[in-house]
Parts: C-alpha cells; structure tokens; sequence
C-alpha cells in the first residue's frame, strides 16, 4: 500500500514565541513544530524524522550533519520535536530538508525515509540562536536575559545612569576620564598626569613650600647641589635673627642676637644633644649676650675670669690715700687723684697702670672724682670745697687747668669725644658743658649730688641724689627724670649706650637696670656694705665695685652675680675699668692718716670652666661672636669666636 505524506508548517509563530522566550538559556537546538498527512488524511503514529540543513532550494550543499529524531509522536498530524544542527546559524539563509518513515518495524540501519519536497527556508526564528553574540538583537533586552562574556568591543558608549562594580576582583585597563572623587586603593604607580592635592599626600612625603624634618639618612651626591638660606644640622649652622632678650636654643643652630638689653641664650638639656652638636651666638645688639646653663652643665676653655683675677701693686704711683681713678675706653691711659698730708696730688699712666709719672699741677687738695675722653687725650676732675673748682686736662693728665669756680663739686662725667661734660654739685645743680668744657650751663634740678655718670655720645646721663633716688636725662641733662623704682644710691655707672645701669647704696647693696633707669633688681649675689663707687665696662657686662672699709667685688655677667677681690683690706674708694672690661684698677687708703695704694688687673686668658649648673655662664659684648660644641659629659668647649670672654 502506498503512503501519501505531507508535511506543513501553520504553527510557525509558535516556534518564534517559544524559541523568544529561551533566549536567555538557550544553546543551538530549536523548537520545532509541524503537521504531517499520511495518504491525504492527519496521521496519527510514530514517525522517525530525519532533518538537512542546505544552502539552497535545490541541489547546493549540506551544512551540517544530519539529524534523526526518533519516534516522534504524531496526533492528528500534529508533532513537534527539538532539532539541533550546532553553531551554524550565522546570519546565512538556510534551507531545511526533511525526510520521513514510520517507526514500527523498520530496522534503524536502512534508509527508508521519504523525503518531503520543496525543502522549506528556514525564517527567522531559528535565526534567534545568533542572539548569543547580540549583534541582530532589534528592541529592548532585558538584562536578566543575557549570560555568558561580551567581548570588551562590544561594551562601549555613554551610561548615564549609576553603574556599580560591586566585586573586590573588578580590574580595568585602559584610561579612566571623568571625576575620580571616593576612588579608594588607588595605585599611585598608575597615575600618569594630573596634580594631587598637598592634603591627600602622606606626612612622609616631601613638599616644596612646607617646613618639613627628614628623620632618614639623605645623601646628596651632585656636585652642583645648592642650598639658599640656613642649614641646620651637624655642625652646619644656620642663623636665626634673636629680637627679644631670651632665646632657648636648639642643636645646630646660630643665634643673631638683636636686643638693646641684655640678651640670655639658654643651652640645649644635655639630653637632647649628641657630641658634635653645635650651638653659635652673634652679639649684634648693643646689650651684649649671656649663656645659660642647665644642671650639671659647663663650659670649658680659655676665658677671662673674675674668680681668678692676678691684681699688682702699682709700686711707683707713690703712696697717698686715692679717692679717684679714670680710664680710657681701651684701659691703657690711666689717672689717679690722691691725698697726702694737707695736699692733693694726680698721678697719670699710659701703659696700664704698669708705670706712673706725677703731674706738674698743684692742687689744695685732691679731686675726689675724675673722668676720661675715650683715648684719654681730655680729662676733667672735680675739687671739692671753697678751695676747690673743676680742672681740664688735654695731654693725658700731665697738666691741668681751672676751668669753672670753687664749691661742693662732687661728681664728673664724660662724653668718649671730651666735648660733653657734666659735673655735679653737692647741695647744688648739675652743670653741662657741650664744648669740652669752655663753657658751663646749670641744670634745672637741685639736689644733693653725689654721682652721676655719662653714655658715649653724652645724650644720656644719670646721677644719684644721695639717700633718695637715681635722676636720668637723655637730653644732655637740660630736663631731669627722677626715677621712682630706683635705690637710695650713693654712686652710679652706665654703659657706653646709656640703656644698662648700676648703683650702689652706701650701707646697702648693688642694684642693676637694663632700660635706662627704668626699672632696678638689686643683685641679691652682692653683699650688703659701705658701698662708695662702682664703673662699668662698654657693655656693661663687667662691673667692679668698691666698698669703704671693706673690699672690692667684680662682676663679670652683668651684675648677676659677684666675686671677692684677694685685695689687702683698704678703704676702697675708687675703682674704674677699660671698656672691654679686661683692664681694671683700684685704689684706697689704709686710714685717714696712712696712705694706701693703687692695684691694677690686667688679667690674660685663663683655661678654665663656667661654673657648674645654672649659676655658670659666659659672657660677651656687644661685636662679640661664639661657637661652642658640646663634647660629651654636659659640657662645651668654643672652637671659634670673637672678643674677650668671660666665664662665671
């Protein structure tokens, strides 16, 4: 019996809807549906259906081997089944042939199928198996829908939309644009360009413009290295401008000191230092600098020192109770007024008190105070009583003559120039003269007068009413400032600047100012005496003081503290001293009927040590510089320096 069978293909949309569906999961194979007659009427059995994919309607080639399905149920001559040809599906137009035989009794190794004719073009459905690389997909994809990896090709574009990254493996090559704000673990080694933002480096990082310390060992190996302002550390020592009057310093560090007043510069705590450090001073101002100490710390070295102060007799200045001694700023050209029996007389010496000649000049009785030019060249002395008057010398003391009247003169000063004089009187006024003592003007202030005491320039001047308080004038004594902080002196010294001060009152003790007679602090190192006069360095850094019955102190820090001459007891009434206070002398008398001597100090560099602990220092003048190291042990030794110091 012949078979008639036909196949069509009416429920092509439900293969379209099916395969649409699974695109998301989908592989190669495809949904298939059809209806096959069998001798013009639905067939109803089990048919094997064997599927061809060609190239073309007829003849052409096969694309892929083909597929037999098995046992396919038919049901009214309907069937559908899953064909599965690969990956071919690339976009080509594809035929599909198909042949047919029924199941039951026919042997599976024969090849009994009818085939179906035409063979029918494959239309798009089965073209959805090419949505696995998306690149025909028409419309909106869901994302759900999509799995597998897309080509980096294919991920490109504008997303205006958020788009996380959420997994701790993402990586992205290429170039990143667009605004990088709460990137984190960034890979500085990938940045290529741009500026980071000083607040975003590490406090390890150097910067240009910041203040900055490099705790790392650094070498700097180019010969054309340079450097523009200070450098600090091991041993090569900026400078730092000092204003103010205290400084605490640091290793490896120079001070530029540049006060008026008297500047203090405490050393580094030993703990802080390693040997080697360094530690530079530079007095610029005109206050001159101290060195402070720590516990336990000194300075070691060659110095000049108070403590250890050699003092000679001056054998040829004759014998006579000396009341009164002037100096030159440099301490060579020296001159002495003394008493013996009814007369006065004035010794004179030019070489520093080694040697002395009398002057030609007679006198009642001895000045009892005398002052100096600063190269000696002028003098003028001061003659108390009816008997008396003021005396000009212009050849170093060799000669002398009257230049104003008798009456109580007490007190003499002088300009470094000669040119401006001030010579007080007891019970009286103070009179000035601006022409090397030609002519005299009286002062406004009266009072009883027993010293007053001139600045380099003559400008500043200040005096002592006894038992009351200390006067200054900086105009040259027209106008007269009384100054209510002051002691009740008796004598008083003054710097070559005018600013620092010191007073001694008879029956008490030594007071010192560093304002100009401003404000006062009595030195409690200074014991209490009958304190009769006191001079004082340039700098005002030394000091040496003469007590009446007693003896002769110095001081080589500014009045902060004192030290007792090995002096033979006297009635120690005059003292002076050079302006670098190296140079100093003494004279007094045994009693008001023996005669005393004159004693000189030109004391030569000692090595020595600062006393131990914060009542040591060093000191130094105003042009003075030093470089001190500390070697070790709390101590310090200068390797360089400039001028005359002094150790306490």
């Amino acid at each position: 019996m012949r078979v008639n069978r036909k196949v069509v293909f009416p429920l092509l949309a439900l293969l379209i809807l099916g395969a649409a569906a699974r695109i998301s999961a989908q592989g190669t194979a495809f949904f298939y549906q059809g209806r096959l007659n069998d001798g013009g009427s639905p067939a109803t059995n089990v048919y094997d259906l064997r599927f061809a994919l060609y190239d073309a309607s007829t003849n052409g080639n096969l694309i892929s081997t083909p597929q037999t399905n098995f046992a396919v149920a038919v049901n009214n001559g309907l069937f559908s089944t899953n064909v599965d040809f690969g990956a071919v599906f690339t976009g080509t137009n594809y035929w599909l042939s198909l042949g047919v035989r029924t199941n039951a009794g026919v042997a599976l190794n024969t090849n009994t199928f009818t085939l179906l004719w035409p063979r029918q073009p494959l239309l798009p459905v089965p073209y959805a198996i090419f949505a696995n690389s998306a690149s025909n997909v028409i419309g909106t994809l869901s994302a759900t829908q999509l799995t597998g990896t897309l080509p980096s090709a294919q991920v490109m574009g504008n997303y205006f939309g958020a788009v996380n990254f959420t997994n701790s493996s993402d990586t992205y090559l290429g170039t990143f644009n667009g605004n990088g704000l709460n990137l984190t673990n960034l890979n500085g080694s990938n940045i290529a360009a741009g500026t980071v933002a000083d607040a975003r480096l590490s406090t390890n990082v150097a910067l240009l413009n910041t203040n900055q310390v490099f705790s790392g060992v650094n070498v700097f190996n180019n010969a054309t290295n340079s450097f523009t302002g200070s450098f600090f550390g091991n041993g090569l020592v900026g400078f730092i401008a000092v204003p103010s009057n205290s400084i605490q310093a640091v290793r490896d560090t120079g001070y530029l000191l540049q006060s008026s007043n008297l500047t203090t510069v405490t050393l580094p705590a030993s703990s802080n230092l390693l040997t080697g450090d360094i530690v530079r001073i530079t007095g610029a101002g005109s206050g001159g600098w101290i060195v402070g100490q720590n516990t336990n710390q000194s300075i070691i070295g060659s110095f000049l020192n108070v403590s250890n102060s050699n003092w000679l007799e001056a054998d040829n200045a004759g014998s006579a109770g000396w009341v009164a001694l002037a100096s030159s700023v440099n301490g060579q050209v020296l001159v002495a007024a003394g008493n013996t029996g009814a007369s006065g007389e004035i010794y004179y010496s030019q070489d520093g008190g080694l040697t002395w000649n009398e002057s030609t000049t007679s006198f009642g009785s001895a000045p009892v105070s005398l002052a100096s030019s600063a190269n000696g060249s002028l003098m003028i002395g001061a003659v108390y009583g009816s008997s008396g008057g003021l005396f000009i010398s212009t050849n170093f003391g060799s000669t002398w003559a009257a230049t104003l009247g008798s009456t109580t003169w007490r007190s003499v000063a002088s300009s470094y120039n000669g040119l401006k004089l001030a010579a007080a009187v007891y019970g009286g006024d103070i009179y000035t003269s601006t022409n090397g003592g030609n002519t005299w003007s009286a002062g406004p202030t009266s009072g009883n007068w027993t010293s007053v005491a001139s600045s380099a320039d003559g400008n500043k001047l200040a005096a002592v009413v006894t038992g009351s308080k200390v006067y200054t004038s900086t105009n040259s004594g027209s106008s007269w400032t009384p100054q209510s902080g002051s002691p009740a002196a008796f004598a008083v010294a003054s710097s070559a600047d005018g600013v620092k001060l010191a007073a001694v009152v008879n029956g008490g003790g030594i007071w010192t100012s560093g304002n100009s007679g401003i404000t006062w602090q009595q030195q409690t190192n200074a014991p209490t005496a009958n304190w009769y006069s006191i001079s004082s360095s340039a700098s005002g850094g030394q000091l040496i003081a003469a007590a009446n019955g007693f003896t002769v102190y110095v001081s080589g820090n500014y009045g902060a503290t004192w030290s007792k001459q090995p002096l033979p007891a006297q009635n120690w009434q005059a003292v002076t001293c050079s302006g670098d206070g190296s140079l100093m002398t003494a004279g007094g008398y045994l009693s008001t009927s023996t005669a005393g001597s004159i004693y000189y100090w030109q004391p030569a560099l000692q090595y020595t040590s600062s006393t131990i602990g914060t009542n040591g220092s060093i000191t130094g003048p105003q042009g003075s510089a030093v470089e001190l190291q500390y070697i070790g042990n709390s101590q310090f030794m200068p390797i360089s320096g400039n001028g005359a110091f002094w150790a306490n």
